[in-house]
């Protein structure tokens, strides 16, 4: 017998853009769902009423938790669902509210990369890289800000009936730190965008090994500092290698001022641009380094890998999964300069090595559909439901 389609609501506090890291996985799974045959409603940040409190820990702690659950009560008294996926912890109050009022479908937690690992990561690597975390008299508030964050977890948790990560390091974090997850919390990998895949790569040759790429935000978690000291180091070693670096304007003094005078006719900053020609600046270049403190999905490494190239990433998130898989390219120790440089170094000497993990990664990528997550999503969801139909009630 045929699973009936399922009718899903989706809540993102992101607007609708395909092209960035959460909104744009809340958007391609949202299209994947859909051309499986299911039924999907989208909320988004435009959808939950007027935001009052413009400081971001603040909104999320006081004001995000009530629009969530506004939103979601309202739409569901107005349609049934069987799923009420939403994300980010703030989630737990609308979950809770659903649940006191007999909701009868799952309702679910997507984390697009888990805010108590973050936690865990960041204040560590500020401490190292004595870089303050916020601005004095704002640095005060931060402990007490990041405790009373990290408890909606708990009440994500409590309230849910599963929770979606990204990657295993997410989810062996949550059910060690909140073990009343272990039986709800599933990995669902993000998927590369179609074009990434159809797309044929351009072979991998030596002469694009020189040529190094990094594509994200300009935010300390990325780690651009690590980046700064890698392109310092091999640039200095090797006078064939450049670097293209695409991240916002509004960082790219900073990121000129931080790299050695006499090496910055080898670094091209570029502004962010549309999937399509990211596609085209993946295959003019032929190492893409991915230095991030911290990462859930890491979907630019897999657009990478799914470009052929060779990625020389940070081992956290999912890319710990995409690239010891098959040895698919280069991961090295969180914030280990020396690590990143050795490898790219070792790229360029030993090029046949790189070449051929690159088609493998190029294989491993090709399989993260945005469909193989909707599938995958689905499933979870057909496993949970079985549960609370025999019960005829949710937990």
């Amino acid at each position: 017998m045929t699973d009936s389609p399922l009718r899903i609501l989706t809540l993102a506090n992101v607007p609708p853009d395909p092209n960035s890291g959460a909104a744009g996985t809340v958007y391609h799974t949202n299209v994947a769902l859909r051309e499986l045959g299911h039924e999907v409603d989208e909320l988004w940040a435009h959808d939950l009423g007027r935001r009052r409190i413009s400081h971001g820990n603040l909104h999320s702690l006081l004001e995000q938790p009530r629009l969530y659950r506004d939103a979601v009560l309202k739409a569901v008294s107005n349609k049934s669902y069987d799923v009420v996926q939403m994300s980010q912890p703030q989630a737990w109050l609308a979950a809770r509210d659903l649940k006191s009022r007999q909701f009868q479908g799952l309702v679910m937690n997507r984390s697009h990369g888990l805010e108590l690992r973050v936690d865990r990561v960041l204040p560590e690597w500020h401490r190292r890289m004595g870089i303050p975390e916020s601005k004095f008299p704002r640095s005060l508030f931060t402990p007490a800000l990041r405790h009373f964050l990290q408890r909606q977890w708990w009440k994500a948790v409590q309230f849910s009936d599963g929770v979606i990560v990204t990657c295993e390091m997410d989810r062996d974090f949550l059910i060690d730190k909140i073990p009343a997850a272990t039986a709800k919390t599933f990995v669902v990998h993000h998927g590369v965008a179609a074009e990434f895949v159809e797309r044929p790569p351009r072979s991998l040759t030596p002469d694009r090994l020189s040529r190094l790429l990094y594509v994200g935000q300009h935010s300390f978690i990325k780690g651009y500092h690590i980046l700064v000291q890698v392109l310092n180091r091999v640039l200095r070693e090797n006078e064939q290698l450049t670097c293209t670096w695409v991240t916002a304007d509004a960082g790219h003094g900073e990121i000129r001022s931080l790299i050695e005078p006499t090496l910055q006719n080898r670094l091209h900053l570029e502004n962010w641009r549309p999937n399509s020609e990211l596609i085209d600046l993946y295959d003019q270049h032929g190492q893409f380094v991915f230095p991030s403190f911290f990462e859930g999905a890491g979907k630019a490494s897999l657009e990478a890998l799914s470009r052929q190239m060779y990625v020389v990433a940070s081992d956290t998130g999912a890319m710990h999964e995409y690239i010891t898989a098959n040895n698919a390219g280069a991961l090295c120790p969180v914030g280990d300069v020396e690590a990143f440089a050795g490898a790219i170094l070792r790229a360029l000497s030993e090029p046949q090595e790189a070449i051929e993990a690159a088609v493998r990664g190029r294989e491993i990528a090709a399989a993260k559909s945005w469909r193989t997550c909707a599938e995958r999503l689905v499933e979870v969801y057909r496993t949970l439901q079985r549960p609370l139909k025999q019960t005829g009630t949710t937990s």
